[in-house]
């Protein structure tokens, strides 16, 4: 079996457990919307998702090497599936939907690092690993093309019914290879496969992953550069559209536009930095570069109102699109180096640790932003302050760079 194989399984699972996750906000100002959910009730979703995915996330290595990561992605896209049916059947428990889609959305990563580190080659991680992190904003995007208009034309129930029979189906193709991925990445015996996945034995390995971080100062670093960018990416992606029509007056339709241009940077850059990571430049010193990028990027933004009157509409969509592959293009390097960094047969587990951090900037950056934006010192603020803490990482990253050799792990 060649590297590509598991790569384009994990890709196609990766974007329809995005698309599973995007799916209820995007419906819900399509007509009719959705029954029990307003425009203000999405960001009380995500929430109840993204706690979801913290779980989910912790939990995945036990899970991982007990079942295999193939197999462990396919329960995991049927638990979104089944949330996505869920929140179409039982409207007055959206809100545990959003839970269980989060719970699905939780472990995929984590399972496909433990496949794409054991299956790749050292010369190629970084690009496969962004590749295949292109798979979320590869998502998102299905949801802006298809939701809309199954959602005017079947409802929404029937459309969120026909998302997870499509959740089901992708589940469906990837049992052909299953057999042959997870017998060739299991784990070793003595790396500890539990007897049984019992409710106490989860509860014991819940914060292992934690551990495995903790106890690695390398990682530890990732984890932070994890935080910080996430909470950046989600703040940007939540709140751009609503500053572009009101701080510059752009129509909701250009200003969408940009929006859709700066996930195309993303998509784009992914796959660009990985593979200068893999080919010209260190993995750290890229996440650093990046953090530049995103700080050049975010000061930018802040002082748009300052310009003049009318942005060129050239210079304009080129900072999206900086402000794109920078702040949506870092996640498959970082996940790269965090399988690299992981203590041998623990990829999962150390992908675990660190996307917990992932998450809880996630959970905590968009409203924190929204906080900054309510204050006087509005959008202007916000951005500026997303421009200090990107640069913060950036130095932090270049000066514990000598941390990072090309030898495992340093325990601290």
């Amino acid at each position: 079996m060649n590297t590509w194989l598991p790569l384009l399984v994990t890709l196609l699972i990766q974007a329809f457990s995005a698309l599973s996750l995007m799916a209820v906000p995007v419906l819900v100002p399509v007509e009719g919307g959705v029954p029990r959910l307003s425009a203000n009730g999405i960001g009380l979703y995500l929430f109840c998702g993204y706690v979801g995915a913290v779980l989910g996330s912790l939990g995945a290595g036990p899970i991982v090497a007990r079942l295999g990561a193939i197999r462990t992605s396919q329960y995991a896209l049927a638990l979104s599936a089944l949330g996505l049916a869920m929140a179409a059947l039982w409207p007055d428990g959206i809100l545990l939907a959003a839970l269980c889609i989060g719970l699905g959305y939780g472990p995929i990563t984590p399972a496909s690092s433990h496949v794409l580190i054991q299956t790749t080659p050292a010369h190629q991680r970084n690009l496969v690993f962004s590749i295949k992190q292109t798979g979320v904003p590869a998502g998102v995007a299905m949801t802006g093309f298809l939701i809309p208009p199954l959602g005017s034309s079947m409802g929404w129930a029937g459309t969120l019914l026909v998302l997870a029979a499509a959740c089901a189906a992708v589940v469906a193709l990837a049992n052909p290879i299953r057999g042959e991925l997870d017998a060739r990445t299991a784990l070793p015996q003595h790396l500890g496969q539990p007897s049984a996945l019992t409710v106490s034995f989860m509860m014991q390995q819940l914060f292992v992953p934690l551990t495995v971080i903790a106890r690695h100062r390398q990682l530890r670093l990732l984890a932070a550069v994890s935080f910080v960018f996430s909470g950046i990416q989600i703040a940007f992606t939540s709140y751009i559209v609503s500053y572009l029509t009101s701080s510059l007056a752009l129509s909701a339709l250009l200003a969408g536009s940009l929006l859709a241009l700066s996930q195309l940077g993303g998509v784009a850059g992914r796959i660009t930095w990985g593979y200068l990571s893999d080919k010209l430049i260190h993995p750290l010193h890229m996440l650093a570069l990046l953090a530049g990028a995103i700080s050049l990027a975010a000061f930018s933004t802040a002082s748009l109102p300052h310009w003049g009157a009318v942005e060129p509409a050239l210079l304009l969509s080129a900072l999206m699109v900086l402000y794109g592959a920078s702040a949506s293009g870092w996640n498959g390097v970082y996940l790269a180096e965090v399988a690299r960094r992981a203590p041998s047969g623990q990829a999962a587990q150390a992908t675990s640790g660190t996307l917990a951090c992932t998450f809880f900037g996630v959970l905590l950056g968009a409203p924190l932003f929204g906080l900054v934006v309510s204050s006087p010192g509005g959008y202007t603020l916000a951005f500026a302050m997303q421009a200090f803490f990107a640069l913060s990482i950036g130095v932090l990253l270049f000066i514990n760079r000598a941390k990072f050799s090309d030898t495992p792990p340093d325990s601290a």
